[in-house]
């Protein structure tokens, strides 16, 4: 009997394996035509290519003012232009955490860097200083800019205002938010609003054009924000809007003012089990019209597809996540900071791997399952996107690639050595690849198959189906 295998729409791997229905590493789903051989396609998820290149470390975030990129990293602060290569060294910057940029509609713009830790520096395309021009405003830890002002945020829950277009500080032009006790720990700017995230709570102001202080509270969300990382959504070039860990270890994505949960009850186990959630890290980037919203740890990425709403998993070569940190939309394209080296990297559709690394597109399906007594596995025929190979790419991954086929019979606690099935040289699009060999019989567990395509080619997959009777066609 020839039947389906079952594999997912989305990751959804289970707090134990045996309860896995299915999972995507380092792909997506995308809906095919009406007439597709499916209804819809998993491809691998966008690569990397390399933008510019540093001899720097730990890459703390990005701004583009007057068409000049301006990256932090730790201790330093570096520059380029649309043409990438190189950077060229702006100063020293204080500091090694993730920090956050702001810059203002002066003539010449006002841009500052702020981090968790207070520091505070101002910059030109030359110079940095580390400190404030202003004494009156005091030990911030994150800023943004709305309507000709910077915005920062203080421990204590105060929120500062400049002047209008200026760096001058109102040693009165601050805002206290308190709906809770809960300080603040990050300002977002979106919509023509001012999120304050404090730990417990999210209170939204607007322009009211008052003094000292311009803006006005307008209403509280009650829920707080994990950690001063954990939002992302509202960046130029993606605006979707605000999407972030909430206090409760929940994702939420705001509707309105009502935070409406987008995560799965998998990923929340995973996130509560971060005992440090200044380690978890949101981005977002858009791909093929995708837009991606990434939270990762040191320990996994997961990423949303706001459009289609569905989750996935992300890994990098050696990796346990993504090596995709703080991504921005400058010169027309995604660039990413890179946690495993000093460079800029391209978010591209059309990479298949990492700056050279691999970047394996992984499936694995739920269990075909003939509970209790089990079945004999004679077939398993599996519909690739074929005759993808490149002729002129490296060999022989490219040139003549493999997908990678195994099994398990154990509910996903061990797997079987790799079965390696060709996709095709280029204009060689076989239409079938078929595991023919008998490959036993299943438990009462089922039967899951594993899909690994390492080969930096296009990786597309459809469906597959699995029978008793090897002759089966």
């Amino acid at each position: 009997m020839k039947r389906p295998i079952p594999f997912p729409v989305q990751t959804a791997p289970g707090a134990k394996s045996q309860e896995s229905g299915g999972r995507i590493v380092n792909g997506y789903v995308e809906e095919l035509g009406d007439q597709a051989p499916n209804k819809t396609v998993i491809r691998r998820g966008p690569g990397l290519l390399n933008f510019g290149t540093s001899a720097r470390t730990g890459y703390r975030g990005a701004i583009v003012v007057n068409s000049v990129l301006y990256v932090g990293y730790s201790g330093k602060l570096e520059k380029w232009t649309s043409a990438g290569g190189a950077s060229v060294n702006v100063g020293n910057l204080n500091g090694t955490k993730r920090g956050f940029f702001a810059a203002n509609n002066n003539t010449t713009p006002d841009k500052v860097f702020v981090d968790p830790d207070g520091n505070i520096a101002t910059f030109t395309p030359t110079a940095v200083t580390n400190s404030y021009p202003d004494a009156d405003l005091p030990s911030v830890n994150s800023v943004d800019f709305l309507d000709g002002y910077l915005v920062f945020t203080t421990g204590d829950g105060r929120a500062f205002a400049t002047d209008l277009n200026s760096t001058a500080v109102n040693a009165l032009s601050f805002g206290k938010a308190e709906a809770k006790p809960d300080g603040l720990q990050r300002v977002v700017s979106w919509g023509g609003r001012l999120l304050f995230f404090g730990n417990q709570s999210t209170e939204v102001w607007t322009d009211a054009g008052t003094t000292p202080f311009p803006f006005a509270r307008s209403t509280v969300i009650p829920r707080g924000l994990a950690g001063p990382y954990c939002v992302s959504g509202y960046e130029d070039g993606f605006s979707r809007g605000p999407i972030f860990v909430g206090d409760d270890n929940v994702v939420y994505k705001l509707d309105g003012y009502t935070p409406t949960k987008v995560s799965s009850p998998d990923l929340e186990g995973l996130i509560e089990s971060v005992s440090d959630k200044t380690t978890l890290e949101a981005t977002a980037y858009i791909s093929r019209g995708h837009a991606f919203w990434q939270l990762s740890c040191p320990a996994w990425t997961w990423i949303l597809d706001i459009s289609t709403s569905q989750w996935f998993q992300r890994d990098s070569y050696g990796l346990t996540r993504s090596r995709i940190s703080g991504a921005i939309n400058a010169f027309s394209q995604w660039l990413a900071g890179d946690t495993q080296t000093g460079n800029l990297q391209a978010v591209q559709t059309a990479a298949n791997d990492e700056v050279g690394s691999p970047l394996r597109l992984r499936i694995e399906s739920g269990p075909v399952m003939d509970f209790p007594g089990g079945s004999t596995v004679g077939r398993a025929d599996f519909f690739f996107t074929t005759g993808v190979g490149i002729a002129s790419g490296h060999d022989p991954d490219q040139t003549d690639p493999d997908v990678e086929i195994s099994w398990s019979d154990d509910g996903g606690f061990t797997w079987s050595n790799p079965i390696l099935r060709k996709l095709g040289r280029q204009s060689m699009p076989k239409q079938l690849i078929s595991l023919v060999a008998c490959t036993g019989r299943t438990t009462w567990q089922g039967r899951r198959w594993r899909l690994d395509i390492s080969s930096g080619v296009y990786g597309g997959f459809m469906f597959a189906t699995m029978s008793d009777d090897p002759r089966a066609v």
